[in-house]
């Protein structure tokens, strides 16, 4: 006849998955890891200093049962032998669970007990610990590792984790049967209002509203496009209660292009908020800049060097930058051809009465280029428009403008003129045929 166990192997086998039941016939040994059910409402995972942090759950972490039955099980007299082992429950629990499996077997004696076992780990555990619908952890929890052996029949094993790293898996595992289950179902989505399977949405895990990909996906290229990566996320959801999506979902729904720039936006994002990265003028290396420590100043950690984000010199608080002989003409020319904002910037950068006081002085530079000194007189004559035969207004003396030579009474051109200026000797060749050098005209 057919092995008993094989028998009841195979028909454990139409009941439990093969994540939940592994077994081998050989070694009359197995593990069954249970789905504890909670209840239908849900379980509130109670964590933290006098459980603040609180989780509405849907699933725990699985209680593990190691079995070994004897030889002769079932028909014989021999008790099968077990370890229990549970992330989230107390020693104490587990040593009521295994005092109860012992008299699940005491009572089918020479019967098949495994069955009845994975039902009750299953089904009754919840009611038979009176756990309720809360879990707490408190921050007394195990603290150091532990195997205990009750008797013969089974032991409890546990780790010794903190309340902390249980909560965490608690969270985890919750999230992933979540997720499995979510994919197992079918969804109508609120957009496109289009029933979809479970693999092809997208169930957000903060407020569980769930969306097909493809709208999920279209939403996330118009926010990528218009400049907000920021914002992708629920497509329900907004303000606060919107946390960003998950950089694995943007990742699988849309293209490697897309994607990369998203990335980026991202990362010029949290630049912006973070500071600026600036180069060391001293060692060359890469400085983050504080926006916290003042407008110019940055500190270099590779050499400790301080110094002034806009002159590139060593930092001089609050006196205005130093312009430099090299660069005093440029400066110039930009700020006295600037306005309004450019021009407030280099005030701050360099100072109003120092900007103010080179203004002044390059106008006078100015004035001063349109102004020569009479030769007879040495009165100081300005020309304003006209040929270069100048008058002195004082002593009323002919002079030319581009030499300063006196100009016959009777005939100041002739100075102008290529025949007479060629009479007159080398100095007077330069202006020969140039009585209108220098004139602008309408076109001009």
């Amino acid at each position: 006849s057919e092995d008993p166990l094989a028998e009841e192997f195979e028909m454990l086998d139409s009941f439990y998955s093969s994540d939940q039941l592994q077994k081998d016939l050989p070694s009359r040994c197995g593990t069954f890891r249970a789905r504890v059910r909670i209840p239908e409402s849900g379980l509130l995972l109670c964590a933290g200093e006098n459980g603040g942090q609180q989780h509405r759950l849907q699933f725990l972490p699985r209680l593990v049962l190691d079995f070994q039955l004897p030889s002769g099980y079932p028909e014989a007299d021999g008790r099968p032998s077990f370890g229990l082992s549970c992330s989230w429950l107390s020693r104490q629990q587990l040593v009521a669970i295994g005092n109860r499996l012992v008299e699940l077997a005491a009572e089918r004696a020479a019967e098949p007990v495994l069955w009845f076992w994975f039902e009750f780990l299953e089904r009754e555990l919840w009611d038979f610990l009176q756990l309720g619908d809360e879990l707490r952890l408190g921050a007394d929890w195990r603290t150091e590792d532990a195997i205990l052996n009750i008797n013969s029949s089974f032991s409890v094993t546990q780790t010794a984790r903190s309340a902390k790293e249980v909560e965490q898996e608690i969270l985890a595992v919750d999230a992933d049967e979540r997720h499995r289950e979510f994919q197992r179902s079918f969804h109508e989505c609120p957009v496109c209002v289009s029933l979809k399977p479970g693999t092809s949405c997208v169930m957000f895990r903060h407020c569980g509203h769930a969306f097909c990909d493809s709208c999920v996906a279209a939403a996330f290229r118009a926010l990528l496009e218009a400049d907000r990566p920021d914002r992708l996320g629920c497509l329900q959801c907004s303000g606060k209660e919107q946390p960003p999506a998950d950089p694995s979902l943007v990742r699988r729904l849309l293209s490697p292009e897309e994607f990369a720039k998203y990335e980026q936006r991202l990362f010029d994002a949290a630049l912006s908020t973070m500071g600026k990265l600036d180069t060391c003028p001293r060692c060359q290396a890469t400085v983050l800049v504080d926006p916290s420590e003042g407008r110019c100043l940055a500190h270099c950690q590779a050499c400790y060097h301080a110094y002034c984000q806009l002159c590139r010199a060593t930092y001089h608080g609050t006196e205005p930058c130093r312009i430099r002989g090299s660069s005093l003409e440029q400066v110039m020319e930009t700020y006295m051809n600037s306005d309004g904002d450019k021009r407030y910037k280099m005030e701050q950068r360099y100072g109003l009465k120092r900007l103010r006081a080179l203004e002044e002085e390059c106008r006078t530079q100015d004035y001063m280029k349109s102004q020569q000194k009479c030769p007879a007189c040495k009165a100081y004559v300005e020309k304003i428009s006209g040929c270069n035969k100048m008058v002195c207004f004082s002593c009323k003396a002919y002079f030319c403008w581009l030499c300063s030579t006196l100009l016959d009474q009777f005939d100041p051109y002739r100075h102008f003129r290529v025949s007479a200026a060629a009479a007159a000797g080398a100095t007077a060749m330069g202006c020969a045929g140039r009585l209108f050098d220098g004139l602008q005209t309408d076109d001009e």
